[in-house]
This record gives C-alpha cells, structure tokens and sequence, in this order.
C-alpha cells in the first residue's frame, strides 16, 4: 500500500492569503495536489492545524497536527505517528504541478531511512519518502529542542535523487515548484495553462 502524507499546516506568511486555498485553473492549489497524488497513492491523507478547513476535500483522511507549534517538523511527526506501512511520501501541499509519474519514481527508488529528491543543488525534504522507524530520531530531536527540519534531515543518512534521473519525466521540472510567493503563483498559472 502507497501511503502519502499531504502537509497543510503552513502560515503562508509570504504568500498574504492561505495558499492551498489559492485558485488555479478555476481549482485550488490543494485539490490539484489531491487529484495528482491519487493517481499514485492508496491511502492519501491530510495533515493540517485546522483540518476542517480542508473538509470539502473528498476521498482523504484529514489529521490533526499533533504538535501545537507551526513548523514543519509537527507535519512530519504527525505523519509518522499516522503511518500504517514501513514508508510514505511525505510532501507539501504546495506544489500544485506535480506529476504522479514523479512521485512513483520517488516510490520505486526509495530506500531506508529517507529518500528525498535533490534539484539543481536544493533538497526537498518535503518531497521525500520517510521510513517510519526515523520516528524515534525525530521524537528525540524534538524534545532535544531542534525546531529546523532540515537540521533533523542533516542528521540521517538519505538518498538523494537528482534532476537528470527525472527530467525525462518533467522536463520542466514543474514538479518541484513551491507556490510560496505570488511571483511563483504566476509562473505556476503560466505553467498550467502550458499543460504541465
């Protein structure tokens, strides 16, 4: 069974306005996100600070953040304590651009403890397969204090796959654009109206 983890419990502060809620396409960010990763996943599940927020979405399971702090870690532990199976993709639910193909290929080349992908020189920890048993890691780095996921990434041993091994899946590499800005917002509606 593929499980995927949807984190929507940002604050969108650069964005100005809740970004997973922002329309694209006559959708919003996070409805394309959702019918992307149903095409790969099984159990698709989203985790949010305020889940009935996303109650319109249909056919997912909505968690509740189990860390009252905002930041990515409490996505990332909650997904982890949710997790039925050995892994699951974990990944922001601001990348409206995904393609399901990328996502499978992350599936079938994951190996313990964390496989992530890496492009043009940036990591996306958000965009990862995450073996359940870095459950107990995090659970230590959090109560050691660590707030930073990529300080807790920087701590495992990961495999890292790079662009060249995905681009004849998405040339464009839209896949891994963040919607964090309006900037993004419009090369991304640009993008969409181009077919990606």
């Amino acid at each position: 069974m593929r499980e995927c983890f949807l984190l929507a419990g940002g604050q969108s502060k650069r964005f100005g306005e809740d970004k997973l809620l922002f329309e694209v396409g006559g959708k919003r960010v996070i409805e394309h996100v959702v019918e992307r990763l149903r095409k790969v996943c099984d159990r698709l599940c989203v985790v949010a600070k305020e889940k009935d927020k996303f109650a319109f979405l249909k056919g997912v399971e909505l968690l509740q953040d189990l860390l009252d702090k905002h930041y990515a870690l409490a996505g990332l532990y909650t997904a982890l304590k949710n997790m039925v199976g050995e892994k699951a993709l974990v990944i922001s639910g601001d990348m409206p651009l995904i393609k399901p193909e990328v996502v499978q290929f992350l599936f079938e080349r994951a190996e313990a403890p964390l496989t992530l992908y890496s492009i043009r020189g940036k990591l996306y920890p958000l965009f990862a397969i995450y073996y359940r048993a870095v459950l107990e890691e995090l659970e230590e780095y959090i109560s050691s204090g660590g707030e930073r996921l990529m300080g807790f990434i920087n701590s495992l041993p990961y495999k890292a796959i790079k662009e060249e091994e995905v681009l004849s899946l998405d040339p464009k590499l839209a896949s891994f654009i963040n919607m964090n800005t309006k900037a993004e917002a419009e090369l991304i509606i640009k993008l969409y109206g181009e077919g990606a």
